[in-house]
């Protein structure tokens, strides 16, 4: 009896890798997709321009994909009532986007429309995050320490600098509010700088000085580390990170005199969000096979895209 029933369990697994084998073929089909207006704006309280772009959403059958819309009208509304509108082919600019100058924004809240024609109107609202400085109410503190320099000049007076730099970083903590912040070089590695025209260059790097520090994240989209404060932890105190720069030039004060400017931002929690998912986007890290994917975060009312706010402090550091 036992070998009858081996005998059909073996006929039956015999079969079914057959029919693997031979593969399965299913059609399915994909719901239509209506388009929707996708929007990217990412502001600061005071700036000289900034750009706000939108786009259609398109569907994964779209053989066109997403278009952007230069028709698009933007509108920037406090709840004081005071309101920005910018947006259409005058402020278009071929290549950026829409971009609204003499930027003065105040703090609270702002609520963004973006309109445009045979599309769904589509908002999304922000709070400002508090101003940060290197004074005042919400600020932060540094510490920084020459550990390394080395200055070359050749026979025709050209001058290479490098220096390794210790750095120390205390962020403002809120009991009341779990903040993000960005923290990055300003003037990142370029090989532009190495064209023969360019008589002066250079660039600076800031790392970690704790390898995988749980607190301090790198997001390349944003060009720098994303940093999460903790609910009632004090754990921003004494963030420690290293900087290396080089710079070069053919006059030795200028080379020496030039600064690293680090900056340094509070971004609103959607922001951060938005661009951690990117990251993670772009970036996978691996995983088990058949986990979920991941989706972008969007705190726009059609689902796709992102307004943030931030603001930010930039902190030269010089040494003779």
């Amino acid at each position: 009896m036992k070998q009858f029933v081996y005998l059909i369990l073996l006929v039956i697994g015999i079969a079914g890798c057959g029919k693997l084998s031979e593969g399965v073929v299913r059609e399915i089909e994909f719901p239509e997709h209506d388009p929707q207006i996708a929007l990217t704006f990412m502001a600061r309280p005071t700036a000289d321009s900034l750009v706000a772009r939108a786009h259609s959403s398109a569907g994964i059958l779209d053989s066109i994909g997403s278009k952007r819309i230069m028709e698009a009208i933007f509108t920037l509304e406090h709840t004081s009532g005071t309101a920005i509108t910018w947006g259409g082919e005058v402020d278009w600019i071929q290549g950026l986007g829409h971009v609204l100058t003499d930027v003065e924004l105040a703090d609270g809240q702002w609520t963004l429309t973006v309109e445009a024609p045979q599309f769904e109107t589509v908002t999304a609202t922000q709070v400002m995050p508090p101003r940060i400085d290197s004074i005042g109410d919400y600020s932060y503190s540094y510490a920084s320490d020459l550990a390394n320099e080395f200055v070359d000049e050749d026979e025709f007076g050209n001058v290479y600098l490098s220096r390794t730099i210790e750095f120390e970083l205390t962020l403002p903590d809120r009991v009341e509010s779990n903040d993000h912040f960005l923290v990055r070089a300003q003037k990142a590695f370029n090989w532009e700088d190495f064209e023969e025209n360019s008589e002066f260059g250079g660039y600076a790097f800031l790392n970690p000085r704790v390898e995988d520090d749980p607190r301090i994240v790198w997001n390349q989209l944003c060009g720098g580390y994303l940093i999460e404060d903790i609910d009632a932890v004090e754990a921003l105190n004494g963030l420690p990170f290293e900087i290396f720069q080089e710079a070069w030039g053919p006059d030795l004060d200028v080379v020496v005199s030039e600064p690293v400017v680090i900056e340094i931002c509070a971004v609103s929690p959607e922001m951060a969000q938005y661009y951690q998912r990117l990251d993670l986007i772009s970036n996978p890290s691996g995983g088990p096979l058949f986990t979920e994917p991941v989706l972008a975060y969007s705190n726009v009312s059609s689902g796709y895209g992102c307004f943030g706010l931030y603001t930010s402090s930039t902190l030269p550091l010089q040494f003779d």
